[in-house]
């Protein structure tokens, strides 16, 4: 059993999150690759978030009729500021379930990972998935992988992200511009978005 676990504010979900996700479980042969909707991320303190009701709700919809793919609550229901660690911790339980544990993150934030709370147990304990942008700085990520499998024996997985150039801050800008955000999320999640006044302050 392999289980991805895709981590972020999913505020709101859109295409190039699916199409990153659709990517990671062909790439690894995922078996279920879980959307984790975060509290508060520690990088981000100062973010304003929609509620978390509101993103459950959107990812469910968003993923209504995907077979290999679900949503977990666990960061929403623990509250506070989320650590990957404690999270991929929770999720794996007795491993009986979820098996191998991938966390898929950007390329970009694979550099970062040596700073992240409890570092060294999070690169021996569990698999990543490092999705890169078409046209980034390949060698740097190359070079962090190898870095992170030698020091740590961490197992990284590169992986090109879909050609896609979609982001949620662009999503909620043109909701409040009254301009069009449809083939950019779900239609269900439009839909969602509109019924519920979302996005329409700043």
């Amino acid at each position: 059993m392999r289980t991805g676990v895709f981590g972020g504010s999913f505020d709101p979900v859109h295409n190039a999150h699916l199409a990153i996700a659709e990517r990671a479980i062909c790439a690894v042969e995922l078996d279920m690759l879980l959307f984790m909707p975060v509290h508060s991320q520690p990088f981000k303190l100062s973010a304003n978030m929609s509620g978390s009701a509101h993103r459950m709700d959107m990812l469910h919809l968003a993923i209504r009729g995907g077979e290999r793919f679900g949503v977990t609550d666990v960061e929403l229901a623990r509250g506070g500021v989320s650590y990957t660690i404690d999270s991929l911790r929770a999720i794996r339980g007795d491993g009986a379930k979820t098996g191998e544990i991938f966390f898929l993150l950007g390329a970009d934030m694979l550099l970062m990972l040596e700073k992240w709370y409890r570092a060294d147990e999070l690169l021996r304990e569990f698999s990543f998935i490092a999705a890169r942008r078409p046209g980034s700085g390949e060698d740097d990520f190359e070079l962090c992988a190898e870095r992170l499998r030698e020091s740590y024996g961490a197992r990284v997985i590169l992986m090109d992200n879909p050609k896609t150039d979609i982001s949620s801050s662009e999503i909620r800008a043109r909701v409040r511009a009254g301009e069009s955000i449809e083939g950019l999320v779900p239609a269900s999640v439009g839909k969602y978005i509109y019924e519920n006044g979302l996005y329409c302050k700043p």
